[in-house]
């Protein structure tokens, strides 16, 4: 006997490298974000902010961080090729992109990105040995979920390293465990959005169409 595997769910790790220069000018943003944020939120004495929640919920477009945006797409067409997308029927769009950056004691509770259709975190700076983990739990209604019995290794763990990129379905559950480095963890959290083209020639019925094409109701 044996057992087929099907429907997993694919979680994409890559990596881009920037110039050394490149490198500084975003850790130049982050610390000097940090400054003139960091006294808005807090996990308990513990430095912890999210550029979604402060207003900064669009950094792709600053100069620091336009350079991503291409590799990001290239990245984003390989995942969808790998799962057997044809990725020629659809354009990719950057909906939401923001700095993370944790502290020492610092973490992300568990949650889901329902806004958008794909998810990505590039890890900007960040240890091998001061946790801040990415942990990736199955959803509540998963076929083995359901079952009436235990079933182990339900979470999957990546330990981030510098200038990885991780990209994910956004509907995935996921976390990032305690941040015990004593300089700062920074990440780049992104949500990204698959639509048609504008001209599209092909069946679309299960497709977002281009935005584009959208008719706008009211004001």
């Amino acid at each position: 006997m044996h057992i087929d595997a099907w429907f997993a769910t694919p979680i994409y790790n890559g990596e881009i490298v920037p110039t050394k220069e490149q490198k500084n000018k975003i850790e130049r943003y982050f610390y000097k974000y940090t400054q003139e944020n960091g006294d808005k939120i807090f996990i308990g004495n513990s430095l912890n902010i999210t550029g979604d929640v402060t207003g900064q919920h669009q950094i792709s477009e600053l100069e620091e961080f336009e350079w991503i945006n291409e590799h990001l797409y290239g990245h984003i067409d390989n995942y969808l090729r790998a799962i057997g997308v044809n990725t020629s029927n659809y354009k990719f769009y950057i909906q939401k992109s923001w700095p993370v950056i944790c502290d020492e004691g610092g973490g992300v509770a568990p949650h889901a990105h329902m806004n958008a259709h794909l998810s990505a975190v590039f890890y900007i700076r960040c240890g091998p040995d001061n946790g801040g983990d990415i942990i990736f739990g199955s959803s509540p209604d998963h076929p083995l979920n359901v079952l009436p019995v235990h079933i182990p290794n339900t979470n999957v763990k990546y330990t981030p390293t510098e200038n990885q990129l991780l990209i994910f379905p956004s509907s995935l559950r996921h976390q990032v465990t305690e941040f015990y480095g004593k300089d700062f963890r920074f990440s780049i959290s992104y949500d990204i959005m698959i639509t048609t083209h504008i001209n599209i020639n092909s069946d679309s019925e299960s497709d977002v169409s281009n935005p584009d094409l959208w008719v706008s109701l009211g004001d």
